[in-house]
Formats: C-alpha cells, sequence, structure tokens
C-alpha cells in the first residue's frame, strides 16, 4: 500500500470522517483514515488476486490511535471473511498502537492466502484513526 501499487479505490471502510478517507490510511502518510462512527469500525484492502499474507504494520495519526484490533480475510472475493487466529484456534487480538507515530509490526501465526484483507478496532484512544500497510505480500 505505502508505494502505491494499491490503488486508492480498493482501500475502503466502513465509514470516514470528513476529508480522512479510507484511500489515506497508507503507512506513513502525512494523512489518515479515521473512521466516522467507531461502533463496528473496519478498514479493508482489496489486494486484487489471491496474495499471501503474513502480518500487518499501523500506525496512528492526529493523536488518535488503535490499541487492539482483528484482522478478517476473505479467500476470494465471493467467500466469507474468516478471522486470524491465535495459537489455540482462536480469533486473535493484535495489539496495536501506544502513539500517533510508532509504526507497530504484528506478525501472524501462521500466513494466510487472501484477496481482501479487513483490520477490525476493538480498542482505541480517543477515536479510530489509523494508517497501514500489510507485510510479506506475494502473490498466491
Amino acid at each position: 500500500m505505502e508505494d502505491w501499487t494499491i490503488p486508492d479505490d480498493r482501500i475502503t471502510a466502513s465509514s470516514s470522517s470528513g476529508d480522512k478517507l479510507a484511500k489515506k490510511g497508507r503507512l506513513n502518510n502525512n494523512n489518515a483514515w479515521q473512521a466516522a462512527s467507531e461502533t463496528n469500525a473496519w478498514i479493508e484492502v482489496d489486494l486484487g488476486e489471491s496474495t499471501v499474507v503474513s502480518g500487518v504494520i499501523t500506525q496512528g495519526a492526529f493523536g488518535w490511535y488503535v490499541k487492539h484490533y482483528k484482522v478478517a480475510y476473505k479467500k476470494q472475493p465471493s467467500s466469507d471473511y474468516e478471522y486470524v487466529m491465535d495459537g489455540n484456534g482462536d480469533n486473535k487480538v493484535f495489539i496495536g498502537n501506544f502513539d500517533v507515530h510508532t509504526p507497530v509490526s504484528n506478525m501472524f501465526d501462521e500466513s494466510v492466502s487472501a484477496t481482501v484483507v479487513r483490520i477490525e478496532p476493538n480498542k482505541w484512544h480517543h477515536h479510530v484513526a489509523m494508517r497501514l500497510e500489510y507485510s510479506g505480500c506475494r502473490r498466491g
């Protein structure tokens, strides 16, 4: 995402506040995505084709950041969402950011092959706002 290989129109969200659109949620961008509503907020990226993803890097923005989140993905555009799991087979809750500037990397216990990857914040500081990048992306 950060290198712009993903077009803006393939980055979407549950909602956006003002001009803080999903497409602005790229890591190290001078702007960011901010949800208009924190309830069931999400941001997702359509990878265009099956891609192996091994982790996610997140950053906050504007004095706000996501502290905890889950990662959901689709194996195919028409399939249901599945969650990245922890070692016990439960939906993994990732530890996110603790400030607005420092990128935080989280690797999955097992890489996933996905066409769509979604971040679902479930704990945040003030508001849901973030910048992100996926790790280990290689075409499946």
